[in-house]
């Protein structure tokens, strides 16, 4: 290993994950060098990869008398924070899985930390909590955020002594800047979020690219989608996973809110139905009028009586 070039090495660890260029850094000094110049090439950092590597020194190492724990899945926020001094070029954080709770303040410390990030991915799974309180009101920190990713997020009540209960939001100067916005969430989450983006007037002019994956669908959630349609008619792409509407009047309005952003190239409509019936003339109506402008598009909203 020691006479091979570091050119070679170079294109050798391009093709690994960074996990392994970190535990690389570690093996020698010359290493060091070479796995800290690949480092901070680094556009995308995801730290699903450090849950079982406590020997890289952003873990919390413990001492467990169990096999049901394992040394160095306890992730250390402040080490994970300030390891990011290593990645100058970063562009892409994905959050997930994360084996400590990451607070609002270890939110902003790591927005400071990464001026240059572009994207945020945010994963929870419901069965492992790792997000605290408020703790999105920390992305007002990433001052170069223009893409945001949502996924198993569910905002909680915050009640303090004094004060009146408030819902967890995205904050509105974040959803301003936002290039691309998207959220996979149960449908209390997509309706929360839509409805405080329409009751707060916020204006996501930046907009050009939404995407909203619903699990469950629930009945406020078209008029909701037809507001969000009408407050951004820059966007450009949009894409609607499960979602249900109750009448044939609702998938017309929805048809006729896509048709009139003036700006649309693509709209992908997914595992979208309708309890009533619809009428054959109203899907080939929709049909036409995107291949005439040139859209593309995928399906179309489906009768669950009747089908299309």
């Amino acid at each position: 290993m020691e006479k091979v070039p570091n050119e070679i090495l170079i294109q050798i660890l391009e093709k690994c994950d960074t996990a392994d260029w970190i535990g690389f850094r570690a093996t020698s000094t010359r290493n060091h060098a070479v796995g800290s110049y690949v480092l901070g090439k680094s556009q995308t950092f995801d730290f699903r990869h450090y849950n079982d590597h406590c020997h890289y020194g952003i873990c919390r190492c413990l001492n467990v008398e169990n096999d049901e724990k394992i040394n160095g899945t306890n992730l250390n926020p402040t080490k994970m924070i300030n390891f990011m001094g290593f990645l100058p070029s970063l562009r892409k954080i994905v959050l997930a899985d994360l084996s400590c709770v990451l607070t609002m303040s270890d939110m902003i410390k790591l927005g400071k930390s990464v001026p240059n990030v572009q994207k945020v991915v945010v994963i929870q799974n419901e069965n492992k909590k790792w997000l605290g309180n408020d703790v999105l009101m920390g992305l007002t920190y990433f001052k170069s955020l223009v893409k945001l990713k949502l996924d198993g997020w569910e905002p909680t009540t915050i009640t303090r002594r004094g004060c009146a209960s408030r819902i967890e939001a995205i904050p509105q100067s974040t959803l301003r800047k936002l290039i691309n916005f998207h959220i996979v969430c149960r449908q209390e989450t997509v309706s929360k979020v839509l409805r405080y983006i329409i009751d707060n007037e916020v204006i996501m002019a930046k907009c050009v690219k939404a995407k909203f994956n619903v699990r469950l669908s629930s009945p406020d959630i078209p008029h909701l989608i037809l507001k969000f349609i009408e407050f951004h008619p820059k966007i450009q792409k949009i894409h609607f996973n499960g979602f249900l509407f109750t009448t044939q009047e609702q998938v017309q309005a929805f048809y006729d809110h896509l048709l009139n952003l003036p700006q649309l190239k693509t709209v992908r409509i997914e595992n979208c139905s309708v309890i009533e019936r619809i009428e054959h003339a109203l899907q080939r109506k929709f049909l036409d009028a995107l291949r005439k402008r040139g859209i593309k598009f995928t399906n179309l909203v489906t009768s669950l009586r009747h089908g299309y």
